[in-house]
């Protein structure tokens, strides 16, 4: 299944150099619902993008000589111009964050800490592994918002078009840097055994630090005991659309011999924005594409459905 499935996807790898200005305008202090607990989630997450994003390059970078598939290495470098610009456009949007008093560069700076060990203390190999299970949560939560658009429709139209780029490209290339481990690591079992040990470390160390990092920003934003937001967030990560839920249950294939991030092949719903963002070069029309495609395979084929955004703020 593996071998089979890494055929496809490469060909969905493009970069786009889009830039989304950010300022206080279009990225509000609570600016995922209008809802505290939630952004703070997801700035929690968000917060170790642009680090996290030049780590994966890094690592990929370093594994290019080891890559005999020459499909493999294209594509590894074409994951690494997309990282790059995604890391730049975040680093923008981060800025915003302190802007408001989010202290997110605090958050960032303990995730930089803890990479920096990470870097002088493991392999190339093992760096590679954990690239790989971090590009896969990456790749389950893009899958789910990208299933869910309705989530931000309180979001500035700039600020979710940039959001929805991002989720599209890291669908594109979510089996990359786990072909470009498995290529570099030679197979076997050596590779299974360290990919697994991936997973587990990326897992004992990406669940604590978003939640320390989640409880640090509710705490400096005066939000801990805002039950209802509480509850709201409840319901969004485990329930409707159970964000986090999925995230959980999207673990456990990984652990399989067999596993390949195409498994769950989900390019219909990416190509839904792609050709209405090739036919009109606006990325806040490829939301709106995707925020009006009907949930079925059937449907996602089809050419979208193009309607004209509202100017932020009208009825």
């Amino acid at each position: 299944m593996a071998l089979e499935n890494r055929k496809i996807g490469y060909d969905e790898v493009v970069t786009r150099d889009l830039h989304f200005p950010m300022n206080t305008g279009n990225v509000a202090r609570h600016w995922f619902n209008n809802d505290p607990w939630t952004t703070h989630w997801m700035n929690a997450i968000l917060a170790a993008v642009p680090d996290g994003e030049r780590w994966v390059m890094n690592s990929a970078r370093r594994q290019l000589e080891k890559l005999a598939d020459p499909e493999v290495r294209r594509a590894a470098l074409e994951f690494i111009r997309q990282e790059r610009i995604h890391a730049r456009e975040h680093d923008e949007m981060n800025a915003v964050g302190v802007q408001h008093g989010v202290p997110i560069n605090k958050v960032e700076g303990v995730f930089k800490l803890i990479r920096k060990q990470l870097q002088h203390r493991l392999s190339d190999d093992m760096q590679s592994s954990i690239a790989a299970a971090f590009e896969h949560f990456t790749a389950i939560i893009s899958s789910v918002l990208l299933e869910h658009p309705e989530l931000f429709d309180d979001t500035h139209p700039e600020l979710r078009a940039m959001l929805y780029w991002h989720f599209v490209e890291e669908t594109e290339h979510k089996s990359v840097s786990f072909d470009v481990f498995v290529d570099a690591s030679g197979g076997g079992l050596r590779s299974y055994r360290l990919r697994t040990s991936g997973m587990l470390l990326a897992i004992a160390l990406g669940f604590p630090i978003m939640i320390g990092n989640q409880t640090y920003l509710l705490y400096k934003d005066r939000q801990v005991f805002n039950l209802r937001s509480a509850a709201h967030m409840a319901k969004v990560l485990f329930f409707r659309p159970g964000i986090l839920s999925k995230v959980l249950g999207g673990v456990f294939p990984y652990f399989s011999p067999t596993f390949h991030p195409w498994d769950d092949d989900n390019r219909a719903v990416i190509r839904v924005w792609k050709r209405a963002y090739e036919q009109t070069g606006d990325p806040q029309k490829a939301f709106k594409a995707l925020r009006n495609r009907r949930p079925t395979k059937q449907h996602a084929e089809a050419p979208p459905t193009l309607t004209v955004e509202p100017a932020w703020g009208q009825a």
